[in-house]
């Protein structure tokens, strides 16, 4: 009867609304009286920790040890102190189904009747679930327990705190989340429930009213989907999450009772907040996501980016402005730009206060390049200035053309000018005075007029082949010729011809080899004074031709650029000797197309040899339909037939 009174006791002062921390003291000293024991202990779970709720002084270690055995055992669980001789049990206690806390005993070991502790156990999952009361001591933990839901701006992280501050708060037992998606709700998250049983539950007529409800709403165990999901001693209390007008889904929790009118208000409450929780967690995720878009594109472009905020600290660096400036895009977000890019004007258009779009041509690099920097500023939807990104784009190549323009037309114009100056005096000479001047005189000038006409047919004839080979590979028109009697043809008073002294038969392009050996040979009696030597020499496969001359010898990091467009430009002796620095490139497009190499042997102060191999034998190649055939014109003009 003494424990049924005590029993009573506490449900009477349950129902009055009695303090619960109270109350729970009156469970344990009930507890240890009933059981026969000298000590106890009441502990509950907080965020997954044990934490002593209720003791009747010092308890020796074994208490405490037991009570926590009995939470993990979840079941009654008896141990002995072999020191003291000591007996403890421990039940652990519920709400509904899930393990919340235990009460442990200790006391003699023949005198311990753990019988009725699970009367006392039941009563203290009763106080632990009791709903809060609105008063000024229960503020600090309701909103202790929000900020701890909206910590992290993830949901999944909102969704678990969800559940432990609605256990903390309003003693829940157990519940789900349902999300809206897509015009559908998807059980997000759910603790306490088994799976299956809350699978069965989502078939019921019933859930879908109960997942869309626009109030609260609180049913009892007769409810067909409280049935399905609780073991007949719980209330749903079903919470519509709204924020910014806008529902984002449900959450239903289990409680021990039904909530009272201070309960729902504070349910009410929590719900809103979970739901700007939630909310929050979305926008952060979809600020993210464009976070992430953004650093892809930049991140993606081939060109150096640099993207600062306003107050021009770093956000962005892709990896090759990362490579050309030495930083490292991670470890330098939220640095100053300034002192990091290594060069004071780009810092200084990243870093301004003007907010102006800029563009600037610098040059970065080792060895360095020329880049057009364009800055433009990065706008917010109500057309705040958020930030700024640069981009590099390497000119150098679109200045080195511009360059070699500015030299073709230089050259151009000199090469030109100095041949018809000489046609336009010895013409204007012969008509002015051509019925007086001498036979010999005569004959001078006609001689100079064809040599100079001759120089200039070369110089358009060099263009147009540069400028076809430029575009596609030279067409090929083979035929078997003796290589040995044509280098003897090139033979003259400073020419001396070295060859094999049978025939050389080689399948060859004529033209293209005799505008091959023009070059070399202008090249070499140009640059030098002494004789000069044209060798052929059969190599096997191949046949190599080789110009040989005594001259001043070129140096040796010139050789590579010699085959290259207008590198002769910028040499002294282009201007004393003339020329328009494309021979010896277009020589080396003819023997590549021929499928040969040509290349340079030279020593200063001795001279120099340029050689380059044919094979004896070439790929004969198919005919072309007649639809297909290209020609040019006297206009230069590609033409094709039809």
């Amino acid at each position: 009867m003494a424990q049924l009174e005590r029993l009573q006791q506490v449900l009477r002062g349950l129902s009055a609304g009695a303090d619960p921390m109270r109350l729970l003291s009156d469970v344990l000293s009930g507890a240890v009286a009933a059981v026969g024991g000298r000590n106890g202990l009441l502990v509950g779970l907080a965020d997954g920790a044990v934490v002593p709720l209720a003791s009747t002084g010092a308890i020796p270690a074994t208490v405490q040890e037991t009570a926590e055995a009995s939470i993990e055992a979840t079941r009654l669980v008896r141990k002995r102190d072999p020191g003291s001789g000591m007996q403890v049990v421990a039940e652990p206690v519920r709400i509904g189904t899930r393990v919340v806390g235990a009460i442990a005993v200790g006391g003699d070991f023949a005198g311990l009747d753990p019988v009725t502790l699970l009367l006392f156990a039941d009563a203290a999952g009763l106080v632990m679930a009791r709903t809060p009361s609105v008063s000024t001591a229960s503020v600090p933990e309701f909103l202790d327990a929000l900020a701890r839901v909206g910590h992290d701006l993830d949901r999944s992280t909102i969704l678990v705190r969800l559940f432990d501050a609605a256990e903390r708060l309003f003693g829940a037992t157990a519940g789900f989340c349902a999300l809206y998606e897509d015009e559908g709700a998807r059980i997000a998250h759910f603790r306490g429930v088994d799976r299956e049983q809350l699978r069965r539950a989502t078939h019921v007529p019933e859930f879908k009213d109960l997942v869309t409800s626009a109030t609260m709403r609180v049913d009892d165990a007769s409810h067909p989907v409280v049935a399905h999901i609780t073991d007949g001693a719980e209330w749903a209390v079903s919470l519509p999450l709204v924020a910014g007008g806008t529902r984002l889904g449900q959450v239903v929790l289990l409680l021990g009772h039904a909530p009272d009118a201070a309960g729902r208000a504070l349910l009410t409450g929590f719900a809103n907040h979970v739901a700007l929780s939630l909310r929050s967690a979305e926008l952060h995720r979809r600020i993210r996501e464009r976070d992430d878009q953004l650093a892809a594109v930049v991140h993606a472009m081939p060109d150096p980016a640099v993207v600062v905020d306003e107050g021009g600290r770093f956000l962005m660096i892709n990896g090759t402005a990362g490579e050309m400036f030495h930083v490292a895009g991670t470890f330098e977000q939220g640095q100053s730009v300034a002192g990091r890019l290594g060069n004071p004007l780009l810092e200084a258009m990243l870093a301004g206060d003007d907010h102006r779009d800029g563009q600037v041509e610098v040059a970065l690099g080792a060895p360095p390049r020329a880049y057009r920097a364009t800055v433009r500023r990065i706008h917010s939807a109500e057309g705040k200035v958020l930030g700024r990104i640069m981009v590099l784009d390497d000119i150098t190549t679109e200045r080195e053309t511009a360059q070699i323009k500015a030299d073709l037309v230089a050259v151009m114009g000199h090469e030109l000018r100095t041949p018809l100056t000489i046609i336009k005096g010895y013409v204007r000479t012969l008509l002015r005075k051509g019925s007086e001047i001498d036979e010999r005189a005569r004959s001078m000038a006609l001689t100079a007029l064809d040599t100079n006409t001759d120089r200039l047919e070369r110089l358009i004839e060099d263009l147009l082949l540069m400028s076809a080979i430029e575009t596609s590979r030279p067409r090929l028109h083979l035929e078997p010729i003796d290589l040995a009697g044509v280098l003897s043809e090139h033979k003259s008073d400073r020419v001396q011809v070295r060859r094999p002294r049978g025939e050389l038969i080689v399948q060859v392009d004529r033209p293209k080899l005799d505008q091959v050996l023009a070059h070399l040979l202008d090249n070499a009696t140009k640059y030098s004074e002494g004789p000069v030597v044209l060798e052929v020499v059969d190599k096997g496969e191949d046949v190599e031709v080789s110009v040989t001359d005594s001259g001043p010898g070129i140096f040796s990091g010139d050789i590579p650029l010699l085959f290259e467009r207008f590198q002769q430009l910028d040499g002294s002796s282009t201007r004393a000797q003339g020329g328009t620095g494309i021979g010896l490139y277009i020589c080396r497009r003819l023997v590549e197309a021929l499928g040969g190499r040509l290349w340079c042997e030279s020593r200063l102060g001795v001279g120099s040899r340029f050689a380059f191999t044919i094979p004896k034998d070439q790929p004969t190649e198919d005919p072309l339909p007649i639809d297909e055939i290209e020609s040019v014109d006297d206009e230069g003009v590609t033409r094709v037939g039809m």
